[in-house]
C-alpha cells in the first residue's frame, strides 16, 4: 500500500475490499474443498457398507446348504427328510414298524417354485397326507411331523403332488419302509 497516497479515497475503499474479498474467496475454497473431501469420504464409506451388506447376504443365500445343519434334523430322533424339486432325500425312509416316529420336513425350496406355496408327502395306502411351506427369510422350512408306521414290515410309496409333475412324476416319489 505504498501507493495509497496517490489513490483517492474510493480507489483506496475499492482496493480494500478487492482484496477482502479475494481473501475471503481463498479461506472459502479451502473450506468448500475441505466440505468436498469429507463428502467423498463419506460417499465411499457408504458404498463400502452397502456393498459388504450386499455380498454377505448373496453369499449367505449361495452358501445357504452349507450354513447351519441342513442335513441332520434339528430335534433328536427325528429322521431328517428333504422334500426339493428333485424328489425327497432320502428317497428310502427307513422307520421301525408299529411305532410312532418324528419325520422332521424340511425344504430350501422358495414359494415361487411350488404349486400352492407348499410341498406335500403323501401316502394313499397309509392316509398320509402332510404339507410343508416354502423356505422363507431363513432360506429353509423346516417341520416336524408324528407318523404312526403300518404294523406290517413293508414299503409303502410317499410321494409330493404339488411340483414338478406331482404324482406322475417319478423323481417326486420315495418311499416309506417299514422294517421289523
Amino acid at each position: 500500500m505504498s501507493d495509497s497516497p496517490n489513490l483517492s479515497r474510493a480507489d483506496r475503499r475499492a482496493r480494500v475490499l478487492s482484496e477482502r474479498r479475494e481473501a475471503r474467496r481463498r479461506s472459502t475454497g479451502s473450506a468448500v474443498r475441505a466440505r468436498e473431501r469429507r463428502h467423498a469420504r463419506l460417499r465411499a464409506a457408504g458404498f463400502a457398507l452397502v456393498t459388504t451388506v450386499v455380498l454377505g447376504a448373496g453369499i449367505y443365500l449361495a452358501a445357504g446348504d452349507l450354513v447351519g445343519q441342513r442335513e441332520t434334523a434339528s430335534t433328536a430322533n427325528a429322521i431328517p427328510v428333504r422334500l426339493s424339486m428333485a424328489g425327497f432325500t432320502p428317497s428310502d425312509i427307513r422307520v421301525p414298524a408299529g411305532r410312532t416316529v418324528s419325520i422332521e420336513l424340511w425344504t430350501t425350496d422358495t414359494a415361487p417354485h411350488l404349486q400352492g406355496g407348499v410341498h406335500t408327502l403323501i401316502s394313499d395306502e397309509l392316509g398320509i397326507r402332510e404339507e410343508l411351506s416354502a423356505a422363507g427369510v431363513t432360506g429353509e422350512s423346516r417341520r416336524i411331523v408324528q407318523l404312526t408306521t403300518p404294523s406290517i414290515p413293508g414299503s409303502y410309496d410317499v410321494y409330493c403332488d404339488t411340483c414338478c409333475g406331482g404324482k406322475a412324476s417319478p423323481s417326486m416319489h420315495g418311499r416309506l419302509v417299514g422294517e421289523a
